[in-house]
Formats: C-alpha cells, sequence, structure tokens
C-alpha cells in the first residue's frame, strides 16, 4: 500500500526513536542535513584532500565532493549531486561512494575516474574511538531557530590509492597518512541556495557565525599513541575562549575544547587539556596563511605539552566542494539538480590567492585567508612524539597585526 513514507534499511534495526521510519526526519526545515566529512594528507604535505557526503532529506537531495590540493599548487575540485530517494540507502552519488564497512570503525571512500584528474580508493580504519561533542548545539534569532548542530570526530588510519594531476599515490597504514572524519546532522543554510527566508521579517541583529574579530584554531591530530581534538577563539585581546559545537558545556570549558582518545583496545582512558596559550603564530609573507605556530596545552596534572606547529601542505579551499555558492549556478550544496557531475582545476599557489587555469582570479567566500591546511606537531620537550593532521586557522577581519583577505 502506498504511503506517505519510504522503508529504509535502518528501519530493520529496533533504534526507533518515534513512530516514524527513518525515511523522516524530526525536523521539517529544507536545511536539515546529516553527512560526513572526510580530510587525508600525507608526511610530506604532496596531498591535501577533504571529500564528504550528506544528504538532504527535506529537499530530497544527496551530494558529494572532493578538493584536493597537490604539492605544486593545484587543487582538483569535484562535486556530484542526485535525487535522494527512492535509493536513500545507497551511499553513492555519480563518481563518489562510501562504504560503511562496520560503524565508528571502518569506512571505505571512492571517487570514480571524471574529466578532472583525480580519483581514489581509500580504506579508512578508526585509530580511537570517536569524540561526541555533546550536547548539540542550537542558534535561535529573534525567537526562530536558524540553526542546529551536534558533531563527533574521529582520527584514522588510511590504505589505497589517490590519482591526481597524472600521479599516483599508494599507501599502507604504516606510510604514515592521517585520515580525520566529522560527522554532523542538523540545520543550516542549506537546500535553499544559501539564502534566509524571503518571506520572514529581517533580524533585529545580523547574525555572524564567526563571532567577535579574532582567530579560529581547530584541529584534527593523530599522534602515534594517541588522537588529538582541539577547537579555540584567540581574540584579539589576547582572551582565549573553548570553540566548536558542545552547547552549554563551552561556557565551562575555559580556554579550550579538546579531547585526547587512545586506541580501542589500550585500557587507557581519554582525557582534555585545561588551558593553552597561543605563544606565537608566523604566518606566510605577511599574508593571513599560517605557516608555523607554537602552543602550549595544559594537561590535567599541570604538565605542559608544548608543540611546534609546521604547515607541510598547499591550502584546500571549501568552495571548491559547493560551499559558499560553489556550485556552477552558485546555489550552494543541497539544492536538487538532477543527476549533475561538475567541476575545475584551480591555481593555488598563491598563499590566499585563488585562480584559474587562465590566470583569472577566483573570489573565495568568506576570504581568501579560509582555507584548510595538513600540520605537522612536534612535541618540543619529546622530538619523538610527532602528530600529523587537518588544521584550521582563519580569521575574518584582523588577527595579531594580519588583515584577512
Amino acid at each position: 500500500m502506498a504511503s506517505g513514507r519510504g522503508l529504509t534499511e535502518l528501519d530493520e534495526w529496533p533504534r526507533h526513536q518515534t513512530i516514524d521510519s527513518f525515511d523522516i526526519v524530526a525536523n521539517p526545515s529544507p536545511g536539515w542535513s546529516d553527512g560526513y566529512w572526510h580530510c587525508i594528507g600525507d608526511p610530506e604535505g604532496e596531498v591535501n584532500l577533504i571529500t564528504a557526503l550528506r544528504l538532504y532529506h527535506n529537499t530530497n537531495v544527496i551530494d558529494a565532493y572532493s578538493i584536493l590540493s597537490t604539492a605544486d599548487g593545484k587543487q582538483y575540485n569535484v562535486r556530484a549531486t542526485r535525487q535522494l530517494r527512492p535509493n536513500i540507502d545507497d551511499l553513492t552519488v555519480g563518481p563518489f561512494s562510501q562504504e560503511i564497512i562496520r560503524g565508528l570503525r571502518t569506512l571505505r571512500l571512492g571517487l570514480n575516474e571524471t574529466d578532472i584528474d583525480c580519483s581514489f580508493d581509500i580504506l579508512w580504519e578508526s585509530s580511537a574511538p570517536p569524540y561526541d561533542e555533546c550536547p548539540g548545539i542550537r542558534t535561535y534569532q529573534d525567537g526562530r531557530l536558524v540553526g542546529e548542530r551536534s558533531n563527533l570526530v574521529q582520527l584514522g588510519y588510511l590504505s589505497g590509492w589517490i590519482k591526481v594531476g597524472g600521479k599516483k599515490y599508494e599507501f599502507e597504514v604504516d606510510d604514515g597518512w592521517v585520515g580525520a572524519k566529522d560527522h554532523s546532522w542538523g540545520q543550516a543554510n542549506t537546500g535553499e541556495g544559501e539564502q534566509p527566508n524571503r518571506h520572514a521579517a529581517p533580524p533585529e541583529q545580523p547574525r555572524s557565525v564567526w563571532g567577535a574579530p579574532g582567530a579560529r584554531w581547530w584541529a584534527l591530530v593523530r599522534f602515534p599513541d594517541r588522537s588529538m581534538y582541539c577547537s579555540f577563539r584567540h581574540q584579539n585581546d589576547g582572551t582565549i575562549l573553548a570553540s566548536g559545537t558542545g552547547g552549554a558545556n563551552l561556557a565551562n570549558l575555559g580556554t579550550v575544547h579538546s579531547r585526547i582518545d587512545y586506541p580501542y583496545d589500550s585500557g587507557k582512558e581519554g582525557w582534555a587539556y585545561t588551558d593553552i596559550d597561543v605563544v606565537n603564530a608566523e604566518f606566510e609573507d605577511g599574508f593571513p596563511r599560517l605557516k608555523t605556530a607554537r602552543l602550549d596545552l595544559t594537561r590535567p596534572d599541570g604538565q605542559v605539552d608544548r608543540f611546534l606547529l609546521e604547515t607541510v601542505s598547499k591550502p584546500v579551499y571549501m568552495q571548491g566542494g559547493g560551499y559558499w555558492g560553489g556550485w556552477d549556478d552558485g546555489l550552494g550544496r543541497g539544492v536538487y539538480r538532477g543527476e549533475k557531475v561538475e567541476g575545475e582545476v584551480w591555481d593555488v599557489s598563491h598563499p590566499v590567492v585563488v585562480r584559474d587555469l587562465e590566470g583569472k582570479e577566483v573570489k573565495q567566500k568568506p576570504g581568501g585567508h579560509y582555507a584548510e591546511l595538513y600540520t605537522r606537531y612536534t612535541n618540543l620537550d619529546d622530538p619523538s612524539d610527532v602528530g600529523l593532521g587537518l588544521q584550521e586557522c582563519v580569521f575574518a577581519q584582523e588577527y595579531q597585526g594580519i588583515r584577512a583577505i
């Protein structure tokens, strides 16, 4: 019998929370979505890859992207989309695929060949339990719910291959490539062309995703024996505040939102840093692109871990994945386009200016400063303790005398 809902493979599992099937989400907003964000990099900085897949249940869309920068200063962008239903159980979008081999443990990520010279087949295996940034956070404006979000993050071991720009990189776990995953779900400004409701009253105060002037620092780093999540904002007046998802807990975290976890079978309990100090930060040629930094993180027992941060990769720009109107039609993610695959190659050799291959500048939003980097963390008191992972250091106005672009 026909009905207003469908059944998914998940409906076989005894995990229902309401009388609805897993075809239906509780939030009716077109901005509701659920999906994955993976970053992948190597110790030498040859490859800086971010790939994502996301479901937009209320616009009936699933889309995916891959953005990959290489050491020679190129960024390869591939985006794909299709109608979500009736194939809601199938995590494939055009040339993209994701297989959940074991939840929170093992995934397989794939990108078949397209007109853009970039493809991969990667096995992702967790190196430690995930960190749940609970509770989820809700944002209201003039009494209206305008955003809500939950995140879990996790570090992983990688094996497989990547082909890009005429080169093929093959790697095993022992080669030291590092993967990090952010699985998030909630309501945001997707699905409607990244525009506010045109028929609603304008807000009394404009909403800012940036908050006060200063820099957002956000990192997912894997060390030989542990994984680290770290998030904070460093204001221009020197104030440091915990950042990230986590709802009301952020007010109790002080200067840093962090988590240290150990491998599943280690028998070690996870913990969090209690304080952080940005000792210094050096930017590339005076541009807002982090080159090196020194962070001092205080453990619960008072011991201080002093880390030297060194950027090893070229930046990768999220707009290439469809953020901020990055699709060719300018409408952003989660919008119905039928079945479509598109992409391009950019020149990202400049620290903050992006150009197409003909030399024309491709303006980035919210600015050329906003990009992701792979960074090496070296413990200054134990040089054998070296981590690698994804690092953000981004700001919208000015930070430590460096102006955003």
